[in-house]
C-alpha cells in the first residue's frame, strides 16, 4: 500500500508536470486567419530609431510594435514587438518609376522580435497565454509615386517563431505567418498622429503607423500536445 501511495504521488507529479508544459504549448496544429474569422487584425508602428538626421524609414534599428485591434482596444488577442532592422537596411529590389511616376520595392530584414497570443483562442488551452521568439522576419515594401512624390505604401510581411517555454517540450512552431499592412501615417504628415495604434519603442519620437490585415499563423508541434489520461497512469502504477 506505501509502494502505491508513493507511486501516486509519483503520477501526481507527472501530471503536474505535463499540464504545466501543456499549459505553454499551442494546443493543436493548424491556421488561423482573418479570413475565416479564426483571428483578428491588427494595427503596427514602426519608430524611426535609426542614426542620422533626418530620421526617417527603412534605417537599421528602426523597430516595430504590433497588436491586434478589435475596433475598440489593442493588443487583446496578439502582440508582436521588437523587430529591428538588420544592418543592412531597407533593400531597393524593384525600380519601374519613369517620369515621376511607378513604384518602388524594397526588401527588409528584421532582427529579434517576441510575441505573444492569449490563452482565449483556440490556438491554446485556457490555461495560460503563449509567447515566444521570432526566427525570422522580413517585409517587402512598395511605394507608389506619382509626380515625383510618394502616394501609398503597402507591404507584404511573413515571419517564423519558436514558442518560448515549449520548444524543447513539444518542438512546436510558427511555422509560417503572413500578413498584409497599409502605411496610414508617418512623421512627415501635414496631419496630426492618429490615436488607437501601439506605440514607439525605444523612446523614439517619430514614426509610421500601419493597419494590418489578411493575416494567416500556421502553427506545427512535432509531437502530438495530449497528455496521459488519469485511468491509464493509474493502472500504471496498480
Amino acid at each position: 500500500m506505501k509502494k502505491f501511495a508513493i507511486a501516486f504521488l509519483a503520477c501526481l507529479a507527472m501530471v503536474a508536470v505535463a499540464s504545466f508544459a501543456a499549459a505553454q504549448c499551442p494546443n493543436l496544429d493548424g491556421a488561423w486567419s482573418t479570413t475565416t474569422g479564426t483571428m483578428i487584425g491588427g494595427r503596427a508602428s514602426e519608430a524611426w530609431c535609426g542614426a542620422g538626421y533626418p530620421v526617417q524609414a527603412g534605417v537599421p534599428g528602426n523597430t516595430e510594435n504590433a497588436m491586434s485591434w478589435d475596433g475598440s482596444t489593442l493588443g487583446t488577442e496578439w502582440k508582436a514587438w521588437g523587430m529591428q532592422i538588420d544592418a543592412n537596411g531597407a533593400v531597393l529590389i524593384s525600380d519601374t518609376v519613369v517620369g515621376g511616376n511607378g513604384t518602388l520595392t524594397y526588401r527588409t530584414n528584421y532582427d529579434g522580435g517576441q510575441f505573444w497570443l492569449t490563452k482565449d483562442n483556440t490556438w491554446a488551452d485556457g490555461l495560460a497565454d503563449l509567447t515566444g521568439y521570432m526566427t525570422s522576419y522580413v517585409v517587402f515594401t512598395t511605394v507608389t509615386y506619382w509626380g515625383g512624390a510618394p502616394q501609398g505604401a503597402t507591404s507584404n510581411i511573413s515571419f517564423t517563431g519558436t514558442f518560448s517555454n515549449c520548444s524543447g517540450v513539444n518542438g512546436c512552431e510558427i511555422q509560417f505567418a503572413i500578413a498584409n499592412a497599409i502605411k496610414i501615417w508617418d512623421t512627415g504628415y501635414l496631419v496630426p498622429m492618429p490615436v488607437g495604434y501601439p506605440g514607439f519603442l525605444c523612446s523614439a519620437t517619430q514614426g509610421e503607423l500601419f493597419d494590418a490585415c489578411c493575416i494567416t499563423v500556421g502553427i506545427n508541434c512535432v509531437v502530438d500536445n495530449d497528455q496521459p489520461t488519469w485511468g491509464s497512469l493509474k493502472a500504471t502504477y496498480k
